[in-house]
C-alpha cells in the first residue's frame, strides 16, 4: 500500500460514535494545558535568571563541544530546545556569537530536549494526576500567598511543571476512553499510518510545526503507544517527524534578522533534516527492527513508552555526534545554502536599538563588544603613529585619518547607544557597568586625539626638516615603547575584563610620568649644550607631553577594570 492509498484510507474512516468528540476536546484541552505549562515553566526560569541564560550561552561557547554542553544544560533548565535555538539565533544576529559556536549550542539543545519526554514516559499514567495535583497546588500557593518575587517565580516554575503533567493526564485519560470504547476504529486508523512510516514522519512534522513543541507530540505518541493504539513502528516514525517539526521556532525567530542568523536557523533545520532523512532511509531495514529487539529484551511484551524515549535519545545523540564529527563540511554546506554577504559594521549596528528592547543586558554586552572594537582601533592607531614618528611614510597618514574617523564615530554612537540603554530596566550591577563604559569610551577617544596630535607634530617636523638627535630619538623610542606596551595591555585587559592584568599594568603610568620628566630635562640640556637647535624644543616637549597624557587616559581605563567594585564576583563581561 503506497502513501496516497494509506492517506485515503485514513481519511475515509468515519467518526460516528458517541463520546469521541468529548475525548477529542479533552485531548485538545490537555494539549493546551501541556503547552501552557511548558511556556510558564520556561518563562519563569528565564525570569529567575534574567538575561543570564543568554550571557551564559554567549560566554561559555568557545568550542563546539563546550557549546554542546551549554546547549544541553540550558535546554534542561528551560525544557525547550526551541527556546535555546531561538536564543542562539538572537546571539548570532547581534554579533555576540559566531556561526560555528552556534552549531554546538544547537546540537546540545537537541539532546537536552529529550529529557522531558523521558521523564514523562518514566512516570506511570496513574501517577501523573497525583504529581500534577500536588505540583499545581504547591506552585499556585507560592504564587498567590507569598509576596517575595523570587518565591513567586519559583512557584511559577513548579506550577508550570504541574500543568505539564496535568495536561498529559487529561490526554492519557482520553486515550484510555477511546481505546476502550472504539478500539477497532483507532487500531484501523493508526495501523494504516504505521504501514507507511514516511507518511507518519510527515504527520509528525506537520503536527509539531502547529503546536511548536516536539515534547508535546512525543508525549501524545507515548500515550497512544501505551494504550496499544499505535505500533512501535508508527511511534518511532512520528517521533522522527517531531524532531524535524520543532525547527519551525528557530525559523520564525530568524525572520527579519541578519543573514548569519538566518544561516543558524537553516543549520538547525539541516541538523534535524539530515538525521531524520538518514534514519528514515534505514528505518525499515535497521532502526525499527533494532528498537523492536531492544524493546523485547528490556520490556518483553509490555507496551512501555520508555522505548520511545530511548529511541528519541539515541537518535539525537547519534545525530549530534555525526554532525560534530563532520562539522567543517557541514559549515561549508550551510555557507553554500546561505552565502555570506557583507554584514553591517559595528558602527551601523549601533544605530539599531531593537536589541535593547528585547534584552537590555544583551544590548549592554553588545556595547561592550563595540568598545572592544574601538580599543583595537586605538591600539592600531598608536602603532602606526609610533611607526610614522621614525619613518616618513605618507601612506600612514591616510590610515591615521581613517582610524581617527572610526574612533570618533564609535565614540559618538556607543555614547548614544549607552544613553538610550539608561532608560531600560537594568539591574544595579549592569547600570554600574554602563556608567563605567561611558567613561572608558571618553578616555579611549582622548587617546585617539593624542595620536592625531602626534601625526601632526611629526608631519610638521618632516616638512620643516627638523631632525632628531641620536639621543633624542633614543629617548623618544623608549617613551613610545612604554606607552605602546601600556596600550596593548590595556586593550587586552579590557577585552578579557582581566583585573589582574590591569593591576599589573598600572605601574607603567608612573614610568611614563618619570620618563616624560627625565627626557624633558635631557632635551633642555641638549639645547643648552648646542646638540640640537632651539626650534626643536617646543615640538619635542609637546610630543613627550602627548605620550604622557595617553598614559593618563589609559590608566583611567585600567583602574576601572582593576577596581574591586568590578572584580568581586564578576561574571558579566569576562
Amino acid at each position: 500500500m503506497n502513501n496516497l492509498q494509506v492517506l485515503s484510507s485514513v481519511l475515509e474512516i468515519g467518526i460516528e460514535f458517541d463520546g469521541v468528540w468529548q475525548a477529542i476536546l479533552f485531548v485538545l484541552g490537555g494539549l493546551g494545558i501541556f503547552l501552557f505549562g511548558i511556556h510558564m515553566m520556561g518563562t519563569s526560569l528565564k525570569n529567575l535568571a534574567g538575561d543570564k541564560l543568554r550571557l551564559i550561552i554567549q560566554k561559555s561557547t568557545k568550542t563546539p563541544f563546550m557549546g554542546m554542553i551549554v546547549g544541553f544544560a540550558v535546554t534542561m533548565l528551560t525544557q525547550s530546545s526551541s527556546t535555546t535555538s531561538a536564543i542562539a539565533v538572537g546571539l548570532v544576529g547581534a554579533g555576540l556569537m559566531t556561526f560555528g559556536q552556534s552549531i554546538g549550542v544547537l546540537l546540545g539543545a537537541n539532546i537536552g530536549g529529550t529529557v522531558l519526554p523521558l521523564l514523562m514516559a518514566a512516570l506511570p499514567s496513574y501517577v501523573k494526576p497525583i504529581v500534577a495535583v500536588v505540583l499545581v497546588f504547591l506552585g499556585a500557593a507560592m504564587v498567590f500567598f507569598f509576596k517575595k518575587e523570587i518565591i513567586k517565580q519559583v512557584g511559577s516554575v513548579i506550577l508550570g511543571f504541574g500543568l505539564i503533567f496535568l495536561g498529559l493526564a487529561l490526554i492519557d485519560m482520553s486515550f484510555d476512553f477511546v481505546q476502550d470504547q472504539h478500539k477497532e476504529f483507532i487500531t484501523t486508523m493508526f495501523t494504516n499510518l504505521s504501514d507507511a512510516p514516511e507518511l507518519a514522519v510527515l504527520v509528525g512534522v506537520l503536527f509539531t510545526m502547529i503546536v511548536q513543541s516536539s515534547a508535546a507530540t512525543i508525549g501524545i505518541v507515548q500515550g497512544l503507544y501505551a494504550v496499544g493504539s499505535l505500533s512501535l513502528t508508527g511511534s518511532l516514525a512520528l517521533m522522527l517527524g517531531a524532531n524535524l517539526g520543532t525547527t519551525i521556532t528557530a525559523i520564525i525567530a530568524c525572520l527579519g534578522s541578519s543573514r548569519t542568523a538566518r544561516k543558524v536557523a537553516v543549520a538547525n533545520t539541516l541538523i534535524k533534516f539530515v538525521g531524520v532523512f538518514i534514519f528514515t532511509i534505514i528505518f525499515r531495514f535497521a532502526f525499527s527492527k533494532l528498537m523492536e529487539i531492544i524493546n523485547t529484551a528490556i520490556f518483553k511484551d509490555a507496551l512501555n513508552p520508555l522505548i520511545i524515549s530511548i529511541s528519541h535519545i539515541g537518535f539525537n545523540i547519534i545525530n549530534s555526534l555525526l554532525i560534530l564529527a563532520l562539522l567543517k563540511p557541514f559549515i561549508k554546506l550551510c555557507d553554500k545554502i546561505v552565502p555570506e554577504k557583507e554584514e553591517k559594521s559595528i558602527e551601523d549596528a549601533l544605530l539599531d536599538y531593537t536589541l535593547m528592547k528585547k534584552s537590555p543586558n544583551l544590548a549592554l554586552s553588545f556595547a561592550k563588544k563595540a568598545i572592544d572594537y574601538m580599543a583595537e582601533n586605538v591600539e592600531n592607531y598608536e602603532i602606526i603613529a609610533h611607526e610614522y614618528a621614525f619613518n616618513r611614510n605618507d601612506d600612514l597618514i591616510d590610515k591615521g585619518i581613517e582610524y581617527e574617523r572610526t574612533i570618533n564615530c564609535l565614540d559618538k554612537r556607543i555614547h548614544d547607544y549607552l544613553i538610550k540603554l539608561t532608560i531600560q530596566n537594568l539591574d544595579a550591577k549592569s547600570s554600574t557597568y554602563l556608567s563605567k563604559y561611558l567613561d572608558q569610551i571618553k578616555d579611549l577617544e582622548r587617546v585617539g586625539d593624542h595620536c592625531t596630535n602626534l601625526f601632526e607634530f611629526f608631519q610638521d617636523r618632516y616638512e620643516k626638516e627638523m631632525h632628531l638627535s641620536d639621543d633624542g630619538q633614543q629617548d623618544l623610542e623608549q617613551m613610545f615603547a612604554t606607552v605602546e606596551q601600556m596600550t596593548k595591555n590595556t586593550v587586552r585587559a579590557l577585552k578579557d575584563w582581566n583585573p589582574t592584568l590591569a593591576e599589573e599594568t598600572l605601574p607603567l603610568e608612573d614610568e611614563t610620568d618619570n620618563l616624560e620628566e627625565v627626557f624633558r630635562e635631557r632635551h633642555v640640556h641638549r639645547v643648552e649644550s648646542g646638540k640640537c637647535s632651539f626650534i626643536n624644543t617646543q615640538h619635542y616637549i609637546e610630543i613627550l607631553s602627548n605620550l604622557e597624557r595617553m598614559g593618563d587616559h589609559l590608566t583611567n581605563v585600567l583602574e576601572s577594570i582593576a577596581s574591586k567594585e568590578y572584580c568581586k564576583n564578576d561574571e558579566f563581561h569576562h
